[in-house]
């Protein structure tokens, strides 16, 4: 799964607390590269990503708001790369934002097939409750259940998420 996981209770620009060994290899950045960026993954614009989607991610990321978009980012390579990108806002057990979940998936193959859909169509997806949200809303109640549990602990040091979407992944306490 390629997920970063950002500060939602910081201030304006959001630090990436986490990142998955999924994401790093879509990327080519290295864990060390991406810790404490900004979740607004600037590092990944280039040439031919949209202003309008970068003004869109901010102003959903300050209005604490789900966001899903097609994106342009580029790889560390230089290489670009379609991507359907999910922001979910994760809140804790006392309804505070903690974290954004932010997911992504390369869709560089079908984007021609994608991106020519009507917006009718695009709208009836995410009502039925069969877009990608609804999975990386999933994954983001159970890492924060995780995560809660970790931090109330204290003194543990790994806590394993178990089966998330397709492999295993760890948050360690380097967050």
């Amino acid at each position: 799964s390629n997920f970063l996981l950002g500060n939602a209770q910081g201030h304006r620009g959001y630090s990436i607390v986490y990142c998955s060994d999924g994401f790093c290899e879509l990327t080519g950045f290295a864990r060390t590269e991406v810790m404490q960026k900004k979740c607004s993954c600037r590092f990944l614009y280039g040439n031919d990503t949209s202003e309008h989607v970068a003004q869109q991610m901010e102003k959903a990321l300050e209005g604490r708001e789900e966001y899903q978009t097609e994106v342009h980012f580029y790889k560390k390579n230089g290489t670009s790369f379609w991507c359907l990108l999910d922001v979910v806002p994760i809140k804790n057990e006392k309804g505070e934002m903690v974290l954004f979940l932010f997911s992504f998936k390369d869709i560089t193959d079908i984007h021609g097939k994608v991106h020519h859909k009507k917006e009718e169509d695009k709208r009836r997806s995410r009502k039925s409750g069969s877009s990608h949200f609804s999975e990386a809303r999933k994954r983001g109640r159970t890492m924060i259940y995780h995560l809660t549990s970790q931090f109330s602990r204290g003194g543990k040091r790994e806590v394993n998420l178990g089966s998330v979407s397709t492999g295993t992944a760890s948050i360690h306490s380097s967050i």
